[in-house]
């Protein structure tokens, strides 16, 4: 038997495109295929589907679908009437069998099942398991035997998350396992070859969404703006926004202050020249005397005169973009995002955050990446941290540079891991791990030592980052877009209550007694 397989883009919010790709590929398969599979919401990709359910628009596009199948029988997931993702078989013109992810149905082409969640079928039991399941890139399932999965490619953007969709798709039947390498096959179950899934990098992973975002939403080909520090994360925004736009695309803009050092502009400037992209230096000072003597305040000192700063270099970087019909790239990092390390409206702006869900050691990775895949020295090696058993090593350590000999108040390497550790798991278990020695077992206890954190420091570090994390809700709501690589995080709705529970304070007291638990 031969199977069509579709794993083309999938656009939001544009219903015809979508369509058009399901007839072209009925095409491409008539007459040399049995059947014809689409990814999980192929018509209507997320969103889209759910503005429009009660829209005749949405209907008559989905009858349209239907009538294809007089070419080939066609299988599609699709929204219901109850705003549920579910899957239709059709041919000859009708629908022959619908259900949903708790409602699998078998079709007549040799026993197979139809199904969009993997968690309601026993695979052994059929020939071939058909499962739809568009998701984040990140989001592991095992390999299931005698199962077609498809992927998708596109982007799922929710307003707030913009999440890449996973195309690792696979045909497993018998003793062969296909990966699904392209976005249109047509696989013979009865002559299939093993070809071993590969694992997408993080930095391709990255390099994809920003070209579907950009597509997607900035059709108009405007010039992405990077405010350049001449630090690692806006290094790396911009090495990427090159490599996924073009040069061409992309303009930097630095904004030295009195606290600028002199290796961050050579920093800045080094990447200009290797990148070889337009910019230009503005110099804030006049900008922030300015200010401060328009306030008329007796003292302007502190982190008030800090955010000033930063405002400004947002305001430049606003004003350029409307001189030049440009977008303002985000530069925070995931934990910078997460603790509210970053100044509203100043350099909080942006049309998209790209690394908003990569830490900052990540970061430093994606940084030699950069490095490796142009063969050439374009991250500033002083800018990537060198990681050893008891130590994350800066030449150059990361600062804001908003004050004299400023530098970030995180702690780097463990504060990293200890905000992905609390983002999928409760604050109680992480003291009990601590008290029963596990702790000091993972990748994140080794930082223990590096920062010398025990007993009451430990507790004391933890509850700042854990407060932090509950004030800086409301810089996260207004913060851009977050280009995710995970499939969890801080979601506008992903508030942390600075509310500690029984269990916890019993566990804090363990510690601080310095006991033990077994």
């Amino acid at each position: 038997m031969k199977i069509a397989i579709s794993q083309k883009r999938l656009y939001m919010n544009n219903i015809d495109k979508n369509y058009k790709m399901i007839e072209a590929s009925v095409l491409e398969a008539k007459d040399r295929a049995d059947l014809l599979v689409f990814s999980e919401l192929a018509l209507t990709n997320h969103i889209f589907g759910q503005r429009l359910i009660d829209s005749k628009t949405l209907i008559d596009y989905h009858d349209k679908v239907i009538e294809l199948s007089h070419k080939i029988p066609i299988v599609w997931g699709h929204y219901d009437d109850d705003l549920k993702s579910s899957i239709y078989y059709a041919k000859d013109g009708n629908v022959i069998e619908y259900g949903d992810e708790y409602h699998p149905f078998r079709i007549e082409l040799q026993d197979m099942v139809l199904v969009i969640s993997m968690n309601k079928v026993k695979t052994n039991n059929f020939n071939l398991v058909i499962g739809l399941n568009e998701v984040a890139f990140d989001k592991e399932e095992p390999i299931y035997e005698n199962t077609l999965i498809l992927g998708a490619q596109g982007i799922y953007n929710n307003g707030h998350e913009v999440y890449v969709l996973n195309d690792s798709g696979y045909v497993s039947h018998g003793d062969k396992l296909y990966a699904l390498e392209s976005d249109f096959e047509i696989i013979d179950l009865g002559h299939l070859d093993n070809k071993p899934l590969k694992v997408k990098s993080k930095l391709d992973v990255l390099l994809e969404g920003i070209k579907y975002f950009d597509d997607e939403y900035l059709a108009y080909g405007p010039k992405w703006i990077v405010g350049v520090s001449g630090g690692l994360d806006s290094s790396v925004t911009l090495a990427l926004l090159v490599m996924a736009l073009g040069k061409e695309r992309v303009h930097g803009v630095t904004m030295p202050s009195e606290f600028t050092r002199e290796l961050t502009l050579k920093n800045a400037h080094h990447l200009f020249e290797v990148l070889n992209i337009s910019h230009e230096e503005i110099d804030i000072m006049d900008m922030v005397n300015a200010t401060v003597d328009s306030l008329e305040y007796e003292r302007i000192e502190g982190l008030a005169y800090e955010n000033i700063q930063a405002r400004l270099r947002g305001h430049t970087l606003m004003s350029v973009s409307s001189l030049i019909n440009g977008v303002i790239s985000n530069n925070g990092n995931k934990i910078e995002t997460a603790l509210g390390y970053a100044t509203l409206y100043g350099d909080a702006i942006g049309a998209l955050s790209l690394l908003g869900d990569v830490n900052k050691l990540e970061v430093g990775m994606l940084a030699e990446a950069i490095n490796q895949r142009f063969s050439k020295e374009v991250i500033p090696k002083n800018l990537i941290p060198k990681l050893d058993e008891h130590d994350v090593i800066w030449d150059f350590a990361p600062s804001a540079e908003l004050a004299k000999d400023q530098f970030d108040p995180m702690k780097w390497g463990y504060h990293d891991l200890l905000v992905e550790y609390l983002m999928k798991n409760s604050i109680e278990s992480y003291l009990e791990k601590y008290l029963d020695g596990t702790l000091f077992e993972m990748e994140v206890g080794k930082y223990l030592s590096v920062y010398r954190l025990s007993n009451d420091e430990f507790i004391s570090d933890l509850e700042w980052v854990y407060r932090q994390l509950s004030i800086a809700t409301y810089k996260r709501i207004q913060i851009p877009p977050v280009l995710k690589l995970y499939s969890y995080g801080f979601s506008p709705e992903a508030q942390v209550p600075i509310v500690y529970s029984e269990r916890y304070m019993e566990l804090k007291s363990k510690v601080l007694k310095k006991e033990r638990i077994h």
